[in-house]
């Protein structure tokens, strides 16, 4: 009888410890998920910044070498909006999918 006692005690403690494992896993799953959207949400905020400021100087550029400072504009927001058309028809293989993958990997690390 002694002997059913300790396998039920060891049996607990097992369950214990798998439970105990369980939740570190999905601790330091998130917490790679969040540093990771903290790090993409920090270099997107200054690729931002780049484009901006870039986009500014060419378009002031072109406008100059054109002879009027808003046709520079006019060209730049063309492009812009040219590659949102492209980026938006390929949302899926460039955008959705590749985050998709990086989270379930993340996750299953």
């Amino acid at each position: 009888m002694s002997s059913v006692k300790t396998l039920i005690q060891k049996i607990g403690q097992y369950l214990e410890t798998e439970m105990e494992l369980a939740k570190l896993k999905a601790v330091n799953a998130s917490s790679d998920i969040l540093s990771s959207v903290v790090y993409m949400i920090i270099k997107a905020f200054i690729i931002v910044l780049l484009i901006i400021f870039t986009s500014v100087a060419l378009a002031i550029l072109i406008g100059e070498m054109l002879g009027n400072y808003y046709y520079g504009f006019f060209i730049i927001g063309g492009f812009y909006l040219l590659v949102l058309l492209l980026i938006y028809f390929q949302r899926k293989n460039w955008i959705k999918t590749p985050i998709i993958n990086s989270l379930v990997h993340k996750m299953l690390k």
